[in-house]
């Protein structure tokens, strides 16, 4: 390219700026929604990929007939070990079921996740302590915190070794030695942790029955290791040592015929694809590529429609070069290279927008990107993108400007012979529209899901619902009295209890029962008389907890669940074996959706009173909601004298907050959706409108001649605005077989859900003819009103 075509370049750019700054401004968007989208993906493909032994690190979980679950028994580590040569490593962590605060003389932190592991986790996992050392001979656990942690405690300390701390209370509490501070992993991780105490053997003076599952089991294998032999064989430890072991409800798993009773996740898969737990953050990373692939895709046809729009413009140009010798190819590399100009300017831009829109998106995904960030994969996906996107949306219209006929353009048949082309256009129009229909009947469906989650009952009410964290074991119902008065003789109060789980906390413990000698793995909770009403859990049949604690201390509660799995026509008076006691049932309560729409609920068992310590710390409270605000004060002040044992430590939680935790990432799913989808929209009617000026223009003498042989507005209308029509029509026929194959396919991640209606096509089909209506008819009715001797004029 010389000085003389970038100046006719420049020129050409000038004249039809408009055109050419909407061209510029969908490649900016485009690009920058590539730009968001390889950051975010980036971002959550690297947990703990910068662990050298990755590839090489499994977890190995159970599969249960009501799901998997990545908690195994202890002994199952020492077997795989003793029995596996091609294993390096094993190790286990266990996670407290409780929070616990601990203090210094300057600090207070609340303990959220204090977990124990074995010290061969510290290898496993890239564990490094700063200020110890680990030492598997020492008598004692050495225990870290995290850097966050240790920052709170000790404020202003750049190094913390062999520091104490007093745990649940200031004064009185009990003392924890720490030997340091583990380092910050050096890129995301699955495995956090505000404080972890390494021992030699973690299930040490622990049950040891394989019906005690709560452990997790890590895995590193050496190099080269048979992954599938060493699944197949760890399947056949675990088989053999359930079948040996005193459980019924352990081997209650293995009654599945030859199906595999265990299986290993990869570390690298923790956190987009967990075996056990939700893919939502993968369907997200999977949307979101898809989208930013289809965005490219939409702007590319659409830079293609605009320039095309814009080609007749320069037809005579065309044609004088071609009589000056100047050949097909020089002219295709002239269009070329000027596309690729704008594309390098709109890639410009498309930073400025990603730096301003940045904390914006961030905050829509509660995520920390930055613009640093962007690495060498990142920037060379760029490049590669620049350069597709040069040669997809370049090569049709330099090859429909390289074409044209100099003894045709110059005589004034602009752009009048590009009918050969004409499929092309027409197929990319179709090809944006068709992409914009699936990604609006995706808006919808996701959004009747989420409202669904929202407004279906889930069994349980959480408004106006608190819940305490305390230390004290309420597990004596006579003691949780005192503390129940209390607290009901502040004004608004309605109702106090005490559970072992709150729905959609800490998963609650899973126990053996067997029922008619048929036994059951069946979540527990321990509860007192006032939990199903303070959660205005409903019974379905029988009767709740007596108010005389001591009438009910054989008694049990199960759900809806438990009662379908025990199988039995009359359920209540069942006897239950199990928790180390013999139970009765007294009532069965609807079912609590505590893990959300996406797991189905578990059988459930319901104890006030049960020989294995369930240990009640969970205090709920139920009030008025004009009176929280001034519950929560009167609390805070007498909390010390209510509850002496936590009385430094009031933290309260509003239980709707901590249950609406299921639905963050499918919020998040939607508002990404909803976004992005509506770039894609608002890309192809740019392509749209310029396709139709495009063929308004081209058919501008027609319109004069049907005008002057008497054809209406109306009619000139109908005829102009049909093709645009059926291309729409075209596009929601091929894409809504497309929409509902993967609508049904992401509804049915859910145990609960909406049923696919016609309602999403319909509003789609909507959307998609107003766009044709606001991008098309309002040009065609501007173009029929002009004078027809304008046109016919020689």
């Amino acid at each position: 390219m010389n000085n003389i075509d970038l100046k006719i370049a420049f020129r050409t750019f000038l004249k039809g700026k408009w055109y050419s700054l909407l061209n510029i401004t969908g490649l900016a968007l485009g690009l920058a929604a590539f730009i968001f989208v390889a950051l975010y993906v980036d971002n959550e493909k690297s947990y703990d990929r910068w662990n050298k032994n990755v590839d090489r690190i499994f977890l190995v979980g159970r599969e249960l007939s009501n799901g998997p679950s990545p908690y195994t028994p202890g002994g199952l580590a020492e077997a795989i070990k003793s029995q596996c040569p091609e294993v390096e490593e094993v190790g286990r962590t266990n996670t407290a079921l409780f929070q616990l605060p601990f203090f210094t003389g300057n600090g207070k932190f609340l303990i959220r996740n204090w977990v124990g592991a074995d010290y061969s986790i510290a290898k496993i996992l890239g564990i490094k302590p700063k200020g110890a050392t680990l030492d598997p001979k020492a008598a004692q656990p050495t225990v870290l915190l995290s850097k966050a942690t240790a920052q709170a405690l000790f404020p202003g300390k750049s190094e913390i070794h062999n520091q104490t701390v007093s745990m649940s209370s200031k004064t009185s509490g009990m003392l924890l030695p720490v030997a340091g501070v583990a380092a910050d992993a050096p890129g995301n991780t699955n495995f956090q942790f505000d404080c972890i105490g390494f021992s030699p053997d973690l299930t040490l003076g622990k049950d040891q029955s394989y019906a005690n599952q709560i452990y997790r089991t890590y895995l590193l294998v050496k190099p080269n290791a048979d992954i599938a032999q060493l699944f197949k064989k760890i399947d056949k430890i675990y088989k053999e040592a359930v079948l040996a072991d005193s459980s019924m409800a352990a081997k209650q798993v293995l009654n599945r015929s030859d199906a595999p009773a265990i299986y290993l996740d990869r570390l690298d898969d923790l956190h987009l694809r967990p075996h056990d737990g939700s893919h939502v953050a993968n369907q997200i990373v999977q949307g979101l590529t898809a989208l930013a692939i289809i965005i490219l895709v939409v702007t590319a046809v659409n830079f293609t429609i605009l320039y095309i729009a814009q080609a007749n413009k320069r037809a005579k140009e065309v044609g004088i070069k071609k009589v000056n010798g100047i050949g097909k190819r020089q002219i295709a590399t002239q269009f070329l290279l000027e596309i690729f100009i704008q594309c390098v300017i709109a890639l410009l831009i498309a930073f400025v927008v990603v730096l301003i829109g940045l904390p914006y998106f961030n905050q829509l995904l509660r995520v920390n990107l930055l613009i640093s960030g962007i690495n060498l994969s990142i920037v060379a996906q760029l490049l590669a993108s620049l350069v597709i996107l040069t040669l997809l949306a370049g090569i049709y219209p330099a090859m429909v400007m390289a074409g044209f006929k100099p003894a045709l353009v110059l005589r004034g048949d602009q752009f009048t012979n590009a009918g050969k082309f004409a499929w092309v256009k027409g197929s990319a129009t179709m090809l944006q529209f068709t992409f914009a229909v699936i990604f609006i009947i995706m808006v919808v469906v996701i959004n009747q899901q989420v409202t669904y989650m929202k407004t279906e009952d889930p069994g349980f009410s959480a408004k106006q619902v608190i819940y305490v964290d305390n230390q004290m074991i309420f597990n004596d119902a006579q003691k949780f009295d005192a503390l129940r008065n209390r607290i009901k003789a502040i004004d608004g109060v309605k109702h106090v209890s005490v559970a072992s789980n709150v729905p959609g906390g800490i998963m609650p413990a899973t126990h053996e029962f067997t029922v008619r000698d048929k036994a059951f793995a069946m979540h527990t909770i321990g509860v007192d008389r006032e939990y199903f009403a303070t959660l205005n859990i409903a019974v379905k049949e029988g009767r709740l907890f007596a108010t005389n604690p001591v009438v009910d201390t054989a008694g049990a509660v199960i759900n809806e669940a438990a009662a379908r799995a025990m199988g039995i026509k009359q359920v209540i008076g069942a006897s239950i074996n199990g928790a180390g006691g013999n139970y009765k049932v007294i009532g069965v309560v609807k079912d609590v959706r505590s893990e959300g729409f996406e797991r189905a609920t578990q059988p459930t068992l319901y104890l006030t009173y049960d020989k294995r310590g369930i240990n009640r710390t969970q205090i709920i409270i139920s009030a008025e909601q004009k009176a929280i605000p001034g519950m929560l004060k009167t609390l805070d002040k007498q909390w010390r004298d209510i509850n002496k044992l936590d009385g430094d430590n009031f933290n309260y939680h509003f239980l709707d907050e901590l249950y609406g935790q299921h639905f963050i990432k499918q919020e998040q799913l939607q508002a990404v959706l909803i976004w992005f989808s509506g770039l894609a929209v608002f890309i192809a009617s740019l392509g749209f409108f310029a396709s139709a000026a495009h063929a308004i223009r081209v058919r501008m003498k027609e319109i004069a001649i049907r005008k002057v042989f008497g054809a209406g507005a109306d009619q000139l209308l109908v005829t102009l605005s049909k093709p645009f029509f059926y291309t729409v029509l075209l596009a929601n026929l091929v894409a809504w077989p497309v929409a509902y194959l993967i609508a049904q396919k992401w509804l049915e991640t859910f145990a609960y859900r909406v049923s696919l209606s016609a309602m999403p096509f319909v509003v789609a089909f909507v959307v998609s003819v107003s766009i044709v209506v606001l991008t098309v008819c309002l040009q065609i009715v501007r173009a029929v009103r002009f004078n027809p001797a304008m046109k016919l004029k020689v």
